[in-house]
């Protein structure tokens, strides 16, 4: 999704930490480090639903055999493999999708990424957008912490989410490639990018975890509709 800074209003707000553990090392006692964000960064590559173009895209391994992405990117598939760090393209399905917050939930097999850590950043800080499929890794440095208003996914009402402007330069296809922070955190994904290329917007860790939470293990597959080329949400 591309955007010019006129667009989105932004509004200068605070976003509150959020944070995962780090896991504890046996051996030690001290706190292991997050991994390398290249082992979460995920390649997609989607079929058209119905109509619908093939997209490939960008993603983060989240643990549990999950991988968020942007609705944007999905929203019109039929089928969704997706690459994590470099192994191999596996089928996957949408479990999970908010068109307000453009971000998608989808389900892998069982694999060995552990579960995410996450923070906040303010204005100034500085890190890497890694695994973007157009890009690859993009340094940053955070312009503003804002609330922007941005049209639902496949809608014309406009809804607000926290987010962070950055001075990264990112391209089409990037969507979905994660925004870390100096010490591999994760503190939002991309959505979106100026016209110009040189500012790239992301969806906060804040809103990132509430859609998270909302998830329930037991959701079934949503599915192509293919007379409406779109996913068929409940």
């Amino acid at each position: 999704m591309r955007i010019a800074s006129h667009v989105a209003a932004l509004i200068l707000v605070t976003v509150g930490t959020g944070c995962v553990s780090n896991e504890l090392d046996s051996t030690n006692g001290f706190i292991a480090p997050p991994p390398d964000p290249a082992h979460r960064a995920v390649h997609i590559e989607t079929t058209g639903c119905g109509f619908a173009p093939d997209r490939t895209g960008s993603g983060v391994a989240v643990g549990d055999g999950l991988v968020l992405t942007v609705a944007h990117l999905i929203a019109r598939a039929d089928g969704i493999s997706a690459t994590v760090g470099e192994g191999v393209g596996v089928d996957t399905v949408v479990i999970a999708v908010d068109l307000k917050l453009d971000l998608a939930l989808l389900q892998l097999p069982p694999n060995e990424v552990p579960l995410i850590e996450m923070s906040s950043a303010g204005t100034g800080a500085e890190g890497f957008i890694v695994g973007a499929a157009a890009s690859g890794t993009v340094p940053f440095e955070v312009k503003e912490v804002v609330s922007l208003s941005i049209e639902e996914v496949l809608g014309t009402e406009r809804h607000n989410r926290l987010g962070y402007e950055l001075e990264a330069s990112t391209r089409r296809g990037d969507s979905g490639a994660g925004a870390y922070d100096g010490e591999n955190r994760l503190i939002g994904i991309v959505f979106a990018t100026g016209e110009e290329g040189e500012s790239s917007w992301i969806t906060s860790s804040a809103e990132i975890e509430g859609f998270l939470a909302t998830h329930r293990s037991d959701r079934a597959a949503i599915v192509c509709d293919p007379g409406e080329s779109r996913l068929d949400l409940p």
